[in-house]
């Protein structure tokens, strides 16, 4: 069975709030300026949220590594009138366990709470299948309230707390 990436395609997906519609693409090369224009534009919050730390931008050798079809995939969302402005990245990158992804998402904030990242976990997911992979798992921290209810949502455990992350995973099969 090969591990090699998905066909990617462009998709549409809507949100669940005055019916704005965005553009989910795979991400390239190209993509990084924009990329880390966003890490400017997210909270101290929110790039913790994502990153478990202060994380300001990515090193383009980091960027390189996600957009490495045969271990990653990352795809770059925007508002359907506005291509040159993303407003999230996703990414699923292998783990050392062949069948399993790592989940991560980071929305800026203005998009958040307005169901962007439950439709982006959800085409990741779909995305995971293709990839030959049957889990994702996300490490994120015990109090980010949005991406717990969104694991939850999509079959997740509650998560035992014991620290300040926590490890959740779905099934992606």
């Amino acid at each position: 069975m090969s591990n090699t990436a998905p066909q990617q395609a462009a998709s549409i997906t809507p949100l669940t709030h005055a019916g704005t519609q965005t553009i989910t693409r795979p991400a390239t090369l190209d993509d990084f300026d924009a990329v880390n224009a966003l890490h400017d534009r997210c909270s101290l919050a929110t790039r913790f949220a994502r990153y478990q730390a202060a994380r300001r931008s990515l090193r383009l050798s980091e960027f390189e590594h996600l957009t490495r079809s045969e271990r990653s995939l990352t795809w770059v969302t925007y508002p359907m009138d506005d291509p040159h402005q993303l407003v999230a990245t996703t990414n699923l990158v292998r783990t050392t366990e062949a069948s399993t992804a790592e989940l991560g998402i980071m929305i800026e904030d203005p998009w958040q709470s307005r169901g962007l990242g439950t439709a982006l976990v959800q085409y990741a997911r779909t995305q995971a299948r293709a990839f030959r992979c049957s889990s994702m798992v996300v490490m994120t921290g015990s109090d980010n309230v949005r991406m717990l209810k969104i694991m939850r949502t999509l079959g997740a455990p509650r998560p035992d707390v014991h620290s300040s992350t926590v490890d959740l995973t779905i099934p992606v099969e």
